[in-house]
C-alpha cells in the first residue's frame, strides 16, 4: 500500500513537473523584453521600438497574472553634438587669415509608456492579446551656439551667434491587440496593431543673438525675439504594424 501511495505521488509531481515545462509562453512574475524587426523583404534590421518622434524606446512586459500584463516603455534621448573646423581664408584686407568655427548643439527628450494587456486563450504557441497605453513625452529646448574666429597679423576678430527656442511635448492614447507566437520556450515572434489619439506640440518662445567684437573699435550686438509653435493631433490607425522578437525570463 505504501508503495503505490508512493508511485502515486512520484507520478502526480512528474506529471506537474512536465506540464510546467511544457508551457512555452509568459507566466505570472515573469518580466519579457521586446525588440522591433523592420525591412523584412529587403534589409532585415532588429532594433528597439520607437517614440512618436522617432527616439528609441526600452520596452518591456511584467506578467502581473498569467493572462495579464503590464507594458512599460522609456525613452531617454541626450542629444550633444560638438563641431570644430578650420580653414584657411581671404579676408577683405586682402590679408590671409585663419578661420576657426566652434558649434555646438544640445536637446534632451524623454517619453514614458505605461499600458495593459489581456491575454486571451490561444494555443500552446499562439498568445493573442489586447489592452491599451498610455504616452506622454516631452521634447526639450533647442541651443544652438556657433563661435567663428578670424585671425590675421592684426589679430582676431570673434562672432558669437546663439540661438535659442523652445520644445514642447506630446501624449497619447491607444487601443492595442497583436499576438506572440512561440518558437521557443518563452521566446516569442509577434505582430501588433494599434488604434488611438496623439497630440503634439512643438515650439513656443525663441531667441537669437549676434555678438561681434572686432579686432578693433566697438562691440555690436543684434538680438532677435518671437514665437513660432506647431501642434499636431491625429486619431487613427497606427500608419504600421510593430513586428517584434520577444523573451521573458
Amino acid at each position: 500500500m505504501k508503495k503505490t501511495f508512493v508511485v502515486f505521488v512520484l507520478s502526480l509531481f512528474s506529471i506537474t513537473s512536465y506540464a510546467q515545462q511544457d508551457t512555452l509562453k509568459g507566466q505570472e512574475g515573469d518580466w519579457g523584453f521586446s525588440i522591433a524587426i523592420s525591412g523584412i523583404i529587403n534589409d532585415i534590421k532588429i532594433e528597439n521600438g520607437k517614440d512618436p518622434v522617432g527616439n528609441y524606446i526600452i520596452f518591456a512586459r511584467k506578467y502581473l497574472k498569467d493572462d495579464v500584463a503590464l507594458r512599460l516603455g522609456l525613452s531617454i534621448n541626450s542629444n550633444r553634438v560638438k563641431q570644430n573646423l578650420e580653414d584657411s581664408i581671404t579676408i577683405g584686407s586682402g590679408n590671409k587669415a585663419l578661420q576657426a568655427i566652434d558649434s555646438s548643439y544640445t536637446r534632451f527628450d524623454f517619453s514614458i509608456i505605461a499600458g495593459y494587456e489581456k491575454h486571451v486563450k490561444g494555443t500552446r504557441r499562439l498568445d493573442p492579446y489586447f489592452g491599451g497605453e498610455l504616452m506622454i513625452g516631452r521634447m526639450g529646448n533647442t541651443k544652438i551656439d556657433v563661435t567663428t574666429d578670424v585671425t590675421d597679423v592684426t589679430g582676431t576678430d570673434k562672432t558669437q551667434y546663439i540661438l535659442q527656442y523652445d520644445g514642447g511635448f506630446m501624449f497619447g492614447l491607444s487601443a492595442i491587440a497583436g499576438f506572440n507566437y512561440f518558437i521557443a520556450q518563452k521566446f516569442s515572434l509577434g505582430a501588433e496593431f494599434g488604434l488611438g489619439y496623439q497630440y503634439a506640440k512643438s515650439g513656443g518662445d525663441w531667441s537669437e543673438s549676434t555678438v561681434n567684437t572686432p579686432v578693433s573699435g566697438a562691440q555690436s550686438s543684434q538680438f532677435n525675439l518671437g514665437k513660432s509653435s506647431l501642434s499636431e493631433s491625429t486619431i487613427g490607425v497606427s500608419t504600421s504594424g510593430t513586428i517584434a522578437l520577444s523573451y521573458f525570463f
